[in-house]
């Protein structure tokens, strides 16, 4: 992205000598200080200035609209951790280049490199600890690949030993936990970001994730006390990002029931927060469900803290946790917390117990498509007889009446609510964004095919792939791609989806717009070149 550098006379108007009064440490002190801002200036002006394989800059998402960084110290250092599950040779094998790009998509989002961010960032990888003490760095894949990418490593112990888990009558955790979710017991290994203790806040991403702006907004509330100017600023405006169910919640006791008796300015005055997280409505049926949603699992900020950490896995250690898909009874502590939710027993329901019941006051739900987006339709579609069926909405010039294939609606809200344009995802402006989740998109290394056309889904989807691939081209040695071996129609279907969320159909090689060279045909993919990043 081209930076707007002013010019400067060499000859100042104005007399910016050092005042004569200054002894010569006080001079040497401010001296150091000014070269410190020049070079943070150049660093950043040089690292956020991403070319295209033409020759012309590539414009990010967020056009950053000063040219200075906003102070010469941040006010604090966020974590950013990631975690590995399982090093599986399918993982192992684009793992460098997903984080890579995951932590370039931070570092321009943080300071010294976003002029209007505040928090700098430091990186942390989870990987499970070798048997035998075997030095990882030495038997595993995975932490030499993550450390390569430059995640500083630090290898766990096993987060939970199922056999020290007590039975309850009608328990079905310690039978259930090590086959529940994607990862059984081991997806509790993202807990260990509760011990990051050095650190006010921390934040775990999946690897299938982007940063594209600063999550400053949230670290105000975590860093400034409701007493000061900047607290109560920070407050107001996290009454704009918040989910309206964590609202209503909050108001009504009913997440789908708007109240009546407060705003959300007056209701988080005084809120200090101690979690964010999003909810994953795409993996319940509405009605009962929605009262009781899991956490979407990709995307967690939380104020490090031992003793929450101690306490979340003697949470799991109880054994209290039971059968049954109702919602109401079923679950963490008979809660309704249970098995209607994917990942009940691990972090989708674990944390979405601890968070609602247990810390309501102090964790708060966000507006899922501001901070997790996998551009997903808010409302089910009558296109499938399955309510968890994820459908986008059909594309007015894709609509054939005579064709059912082609002529489905959408129904009701996915959440609850009577009303959820706010939260539809696959329409929301990519510039309001801060975290964009490849889930539902599918991994822009996959190379899929980019000119199928049927919902706003497909658009959208379009847009956050070629962001990502627009991250990866400011990474060293990454910005000189060419599209001469680019194959592809160049007059196919080329969609732009505007700020409205309207969508505008143009022709020209899709294979070019959205993968920028990186992607050569379908499922032909350029990989990096895997090098010590610093």
């Amino acid at each position: 992205m081209a930076i707007a550098m002013a010019s400067f006379s060499l000859r100042p108007s104005h007399d910016w000598s050092l005042p004569k009064n200054l002894d010569i440490t006080h001079k040497r002190r401010l001296l150091i200080a000014i070269v410190f801002v020049i070079i943070s200036v150049l660093r950043w002006n040089r690292d956020l200035n991403s070319i295209s394989s033409n020759g012309a800059p590539i414009p990010s998402v967020a056009a950053n609209s000063a040219s200075l960084p906003s102070s010469a110290l941040p006010l604090a250092t966020a974590a950013y951790a990631v975690s590995i599950t399982n090093c599986s040779p399918k993982l192992s094998a684009r793992l460098f280049d997903a984080a890579a790009v995951l932590r370039r998509s931070i570092q321009l989002n943080s300071w010294p490199l976003h002029p209007e961010s505040r928090y700098a960032a430091r990186f942390y990888a989870f990987t499970q600890k070798p048997k035998d003490n075997l030095d990882p760095a030495k038997v595993d894949r995975c932490y030499q690949i993550l450390s390569l990418a430059g995640w500083e490593m630090l290898p766990q112990d096993p987060p939970l030993y199922n056999s020290l888990i007590k039975e309850p009558a009608g328990s079905i955790l310690k039978m259930g936990i090590g086959s529940d979710g994607c990862c059984g017991s081991q997806e509790l290994i993202k807990l260990a970001t509760y011990k990051l203790t050095e650190h006010e806040m921390a934040v775990h991403l999946d690897l299938d994730t982007l940063v594209i702006n600063p999550l400053d907004e949230l670290f105000n509330v975590m860093h400034f006390g409701s007493h000061t100017d900047e607290g109560r600023k920070a407050r107001v405006q996290l009454g704009e990002v918040a989910a309206p169910t964590y609202l209503n919640r909050r108001m009504t006791g009913n997440p789908s029931t708007p109240g009546n008796n407060m705003n959300a300015t007056e209701l988080l005055a005084n809120i200090t927060v101690d979690a964010y997280f999003t909810k994953d409505y795409n993996m319940i049926v509405p009605g009962q469900q929605s009262q009781r949603v899991g956490v979407q699992g990709g995307f967690l900020v939380v104020r490090p803290s031992s003793t929450i950490y101690t306490h979340l896995i003697n949470l799991v250690y109880s054994g209290e946790f039971y059968g049954g898909f109702d919602a109401r009874t079923s679950g963490w502590h008979k809660s309704g917390y249970g098995r209607h939710i994917w990942g009940s027993m691990t972090i989708q329901g674990l944390m979405a117990y601890y968070f609602d019941v247990e810390q309501l006051e102090h964790s708060v739900e966000l507006n899922r498509c501001r901070y997790n987006n996998i551009a997903d339709n808010a409302r089910v579609s009558s296109f499938a007889r399955n309510p968890k069926f994820p459908r986008g909405t059909l594309l007015p010039f894709a609509r054939n009446a005579s064709n059912p294939r082609y002529n489905f609606d959408d129904k009701q809200c996915r959440d609850g609510r009577d009303s959820c344009d706010e939260t539809n995802c696959q329409r929301f402006p990519l510039e309001k964004a801060r975290v964009l989740h490849y889930t539902y998109c599918k991994n822009p290394w996959k190379c899929n095919g980019c000119e199928y056309l049927e919902t706003y889904k497909e658009p959208m989807c379009y847009a956050m792939i070629r962001e990502w691939f627009r991250v990866r081209s400011t990474l060293p040695g990454e910005g000189n791609r060419t599209l001469d071996g680019v194959k592809g129609n160049e007059k196919g279907p080329v969609t732009i989806i505007h700020k409205d969320g309207e969508v505008e159909l143009t022709q020209g090689n899709c294979y070019k717009e959205f993968y920028l060279g990186y992607c050569l045909e379908y499922a032909s993919y350029v990989p990096m070149t895997q090098q010590q990043l610093s």
